[in-house]
Formats: C-alpha cells, sequence, structure tokens
C-alpha cells in the first residue's frame, strides 16, 4: 500500500525553501510519499498563497504527491527583488528551479488565474518539464486591444492601481476581493468566510507584489507561445467569472494542440475554493486519464 504523510493544513511555519538568484522561494510536499506516485505542483494565483489549496491538498493527499510553491512576494518566500524586468519571467525561472531541485519527472502543473498565465509560458518554454497542464481561469494576455476583446481596459487597470495608490493594500486588496465580482457563486456567509481568508493572504504579500501583476504580467502578449505547449492540457473556465470570461478559454482550447476544456456552469473567478469538489473531481479524472 502506498503511504501518505499526514494531512496537516499548510502554515507559512511549515515552508521549505529554496535559494534562487536574487531571493529564495518557499514549497511544501505533501500527499503519497511511494516514488511511484503521480506528481501534481500547485501554484496560486493574486493576491493568494499555497495556503489557498487547502481544499485541493486534502482532497489529492490520498492520491498524489502534492508540491506547493509560493511566489516570490507571497506566503514565505522572499520579496520580489527591486526592479525586476519582467515578473512572468521571474515566477517561470523560480518554477523551473524548483522542478529540477526536487528532480520531479513530468510533474501535472496546476495554475489559477495568473499563475495559469504563468503556466502556460512555463509549458511553452520548458515543455520537458510538464506532464500534463491544467489552467482554472488563466489567460495568455490579461489586457484588451484592438485583436483581443478580453481582460481589461485602461480603466479597469487603472480601478485596481488608483485603489493602491489610495489606500494602499487594503485598498487594492479591497478591488482585487470585491465581494460583488469575486464570491457570486457562493451565499453570504460564505463570501464572507473566504473573503477574510483570502484577504489575510493578500496583505502579507503586500502592495508591490500585488501591483506586479497590473503593471508587469498584465502587459505580456503570449498567444505566440502557445503553439509551443505539447502537454495535454485541461482548461478550466468559470461561466460567470468577470476577470477572465469564456471566451478566453474558448480561444485557448481551438489554439493549444492537446487541449481539453471543462466549463464550469454557474461558476465564478476563484472556482478551485467556491466550487471545490467539482473541480477537484474534473482535476482527478485528468490526472487518471
Amino acid at each position: 500500500m502506498p503511504t501518505t504523510t499526514p494531512i496537516t493544513l499548510l502554515s507559512l511555519d511549515q515552508a521549505r525553501h529554496l535559494d534562487v538568484p536574487g531571493g529564495r522561494i518557499a514549497y511544501y510536499e505533501t500527499g503519497l510519499t511511494d516514488p511511484a506516485a503521480p506528481v501534481i505542483v500547485w501554484v496560486h494565483g493574486l493576491p493568494l498563497d499555497s495556503r489557498s489549496w487547502a481544499a485541493q491538498q486534502e482532497f489529492f493527499d490520498t492520491r498524489a504527491r502534492n508540491v506547493f510553491l509560493a511566489l516570490r512576494g507571497y506566503g514565505a518566500s522572499s520579496e520580489l527583488p527591486p526592479d525586476v524586468p519582467g515578473v512572468t519571467a521571474l515566477y517561470v525561472a523560480d518554477l523551473a528551479a524548483l522542478i529540477e531541485h526536487l528532480e520531479l519527472t513530468a510533474p501535472m502543473l496546476v495554475g489559477f488565474a495568473s499563475v495559469g498565465h504563468v503556466a502556460l509560458r512555463f509549458a511553452a518554454e520548458h515543455p520537458g518539464l510538464v506532464g500534463k497542464l491544467a489552467v482554472i481561469n488563466g489567460s495568455p494576455k490579461f489586457r484588451r486591444s484592438a485583436d483581443w476583446p478580453y481582460g481589461f481596459d485602461e480603466k479597469g487597470i487603472a480601478h485596481f492601481t488608483d485603489a493602491a495608490a489610495e489606500g494602499g493594500i487594503e485598498g487594492i486588496t479591497d478591488a482585487v476581493l470585491d465581494p460583488e465580482v469575486v464570491f457570486a457563486d457562493v451565499d453570504a456567509a460564505r463570501a464572507a468566510q473566504l473573503g477574510a481568508w483570502f484577504r489575510e493572504m493578500s496583505r502579507k504579500a503586500g502592495v508591490r507584489t500585488l501591483l506586479g501583476f497590473f503593471e508587469s504580467i498584465s502587459l505580456d502578449d503570449d498567444r505566440a507561445l502557445l503553439p509551443a505547449i505539447e502537454a495535454p492540457t485541461l482548461l478550466m473556465a468559470g461561466t460567470i467569472g468577470q476577470e477572465v470570461p469564456i471566451g478566453v478559454s474558448l480561444y485557448l482550447r481551438t489554439t493549444l494542440a492537446r487541449a481539453r476544456l471543462a466549463e464550469l456552469p454557474g461558476a465564478d473567478h476563484f472556482a478551485f475554493a467556491t466550487r471545490p469538489d467539482l473541480v477537484n473531481s474534473l482535476l482527478d479524472s485528468f490526472l487518471t486519464s
């Protein structure tokens, strides 16, 4: 029988660390210890950290070896380096460093939202390090343009950057976690519970980390990289999410060579937390297919 480490939800003081150029990254290993077990690498999105995968950890710790990465600026990882030229490139390099350090062979990579974007680039640039790819409400491009009708316009971006300038971390956290925008698929009590939990992670990250998305990642246009993605890919898309409209995942489905799309009916942006049973079931089926 495969052995499993006891299920203990992640906390900042449990993190292991890996030194990387200009800082260090925090990570956690949980779940099966059998060398033959499938491996899943989980990478959170804005404004969260590795602890946000609690429902996935509890479900998959009896099914896989799980590795949770906290991106720089988040959780127990070090801050973003000053004047980093490209946040996406930094996160891709850190993810590659962790997979190589742990000597993981063809893991399944799961990325949410802003890190769904990072995961897409990672799979394109490091095809040999990814066995399967799962993206939850991710996009290759977050700003609208003449040939891209999805995502934020300049006013939308300014809503968040102005909130940071005027209200600091509380202001931008209020904007990112506006319950009228991101928790439409749960009742008020659950929305308040998730909001309080996510706000604590956002405060820990701080303004500069969150602005790393709005002032750097959101400027990326990675559409030209998509044909280089070789890994089988599961796209999961909430049907009522506003940040990443369902049309983005439809575009990815027709652009990626080996992609399948699972629409999550009535699910909002943070579907992995608001609809964990559905998301976990889809990921489990994809992992074992």
